[in-house]
């Protein structure tokens, strides 16, 4: 787990501030070899004590608290172990997040840009690869080619060429260069057509990494639609009917139900329900169609406050908001954090106590950080069984991979065999630390006979130490004495090398090349 300098912060600014020492430490009611402590790392600050320094020093108290900071650190430290930098991953990251924020995001923007440009690369030499016409236009543009630097070739090496002979020539580089700009042409436009690789900007990264700067909690949203809870009546299995009612009397918005192309559109006012859904999945599908038409000021307010550049990525956050505001609206903040603390994140008592689905509970169980009131803080990670992640949300220590597969040993992977029971892992890191991973196969949309199922595995994890307060960790023992599975977060930065699951090869220092013995047995 990445820790940020917060006493090197408060440091930097009180002199910054011309501050004295001791005028700090009568402010904030402590002695000055304590403060000294503090702002030399050797002692922890938090709670009132960090509010109260926050406000003498006239600093953000997200600045002082650092979770961003930390989590930018823990990417520093994904970074520098993709890049073959163990040495790098700890205190340097830290440091460096400490330090220069707006430059440690600098080089991890860089980064990701690199990662995108290597993807799109790869994707564009497959797409040449495999695509009939692509290849023929390929060949096409090589025949052309040739035929200009021949007949340029030609008129170079033989400067007294008959004029009609040289003509003949001249007409040769004309025509195949009109053709090869025919071919580049019709190459460009399937490149840009609906079969193009990804865009190296990515609205779906933006969207999530201001949810993840956000920690997941967006108090405007969960004040706003109070009014709307407290209209509805208690959240039971008739919740359905009574939204679909409102969204139709107030809103004149079309609801359909059968078979056909989902035509959901929350701008729009209409909403089509395939057969076969399951309610919770109604139930949400109604509630978000109706946050996203009755806070739609409150959204666009939230959008604002990203800078986001394209508006494929603020539709992208609006739609993201919309479901936030479902869950909230459909688990209200109070009443679920307290039945999750009294049935000790029971998800399958809490799914029926909510008439909730498993993912909808996951997903609000990591939303509980309301100042104040929060919960356990989980992770959250979605994957498909080729192990595509498709959702995650990292907390500092529980950085979800980005550059990268994640560790095949996961819980999370062993969820897709297990049906749908739960499978529960403690699992310890290289370093040391032990984590909780809970995860469950999920299957989703509505079953067809046409087609195939859509299925993920959908993961919490949660630090060891908060074993006791979870019940699906009692068979696991006690997170500190109890026998942990040796997992890590992806091959390349694990130090494991007798692991029998290792996909890659570890980076170590100036790439020695070596392969791990694991690796080099399979291949032999």
């Amino acid at each position: 787990m990445s820790r940020i300098r917060i006493g090197q912060r408060i440091r930097d600014r009180r002199r910054a501030l011309g501050l004295p020492q001791r005028a700090l430490a009568d402010q904030l009611g402590i002695s000055t070899s304590y403060l000294s402590l503090i702002e030399n790392d050797r002692r922890m600050i938090a709670g009132r004590l960090l509010n109260q320094a926050a406000e003498a020093l006239d600093l953000d108290l997200e600045y002082l608290s650092a979770s961003r900071d930390a989590r930018l650190a823990d990417e520093l430290a994904e970074l520098a172990n993709s890049m073959g930098r163990p040495t790098l991953a700890e205190g340097p990251a830290s440091d460096l997040a400490s330090r220069h924020p707006q430059w440690s995001r600098l080089l991890i923007e860089h980064y990701r840009a690199l990662i995108d440009t290597r993807d799109m690369a790869l994707a564009l030499s497959d797409r040449l690869n495999r695509d009939p016409a692509l290849v023929e236009l390929s060949h096409q543009t090589l025949t052309e080619i040739t035929s200009v630097r021949s007949a340029a070739e030609i008129l170079a090496q033989y400067p007294g060429l008959a004029p009609q002979e040289r003509q003949r020539f001249i007409n040769i580089i004309v025509e195949a260069s009109d053709r090869l700009s025919a071919s580049a042409r019709s190459m460009i436009n399937l490149l840009e057509g609906p079969d193009a690789p990804l865009q190296a900007h990515s609205p779906a990264r933006d969207v999530e990494d201001f949810i993840i700067d956000r920690n997941n909690y967006f108090g405007e949203i969960e004040e706003a639609l109070q009014p709307i809870a407290q209209s509805l009546p208690d959240h039971g299995l008739g919740l359905s009917a009574v939204i679909a009612a409102r969204l139709e009397a107030d809103h004149g918005v079309t609801i359909t139900r059968g078979d056909g192309p989902d035509r959901d559109c929350a701008s729009q006012r209409s909403l089509h329900l395939p057969t076969g859904l399951s309610e919770p999945t109604i139930r949400f599908l109604l509630a978000r169609h109706l946050i996203a038409l009755e806070l739609s000021a409150v959204i666009d307010a939230v959008v604002g406050t990203g800078r986001f550049e394209t508006v494929e990525t603020k539709q992208r956050m609006g739609a993201a908001l919309a479901r936030y505001g479902a869950g909230a609206l459909l688990m209200p903040y109070d009443r679920f954090a307290e039945a999750a603390e009294s049935h000790r994140h029971d998800l399958v008592r809490l799914q029926g106590l909510f008439h909730a689905s498993h993912e909808q509970i996951a997903h609000r169980l990591v939303t509980l950080r309301k100042p104040g009131s929060e919960g356990i803080p989980f992770a959250f990670v979605r994957a498909d069984p080729a192990g595509n992640i498709s959702k995650r949300f990292s907390l500092p220590g529980l950085y979800m991979p980005q550059f990268g597969g994640a560790c095949p040993l996961w819980a999370l992977y062993a969820a897709f065999s297990a049906g749908g029971r739960q499978v529960t892992q403690l699992a310890e890191m290289s370093d040391g630390q032990r984590f909780i991973f809970m995860a469950r196969q999920v299957r989703k949309g509505a079953p067809s006979s046409k087609a195939a199922d859509v299925r993920y595995a959908v993961m919490l994890s949660c630090e060891a130490r908060y074993a006791s307060r979870i019940v699906h960790a009692d068979p696991l023992g006690s997170g500190k004495t109890a026998a942990a599975t040796p997992v890590g977060w992806e091959c390349r930065s694990c130090p494991r090398t007798a692991c029998d699951q290792r996909a890659h090869s570890q980076l170590e220092g100036e790439h020695s090349g070596q392969e791990s013995p694991p690796q080099a047995l399979r291949q032999a």
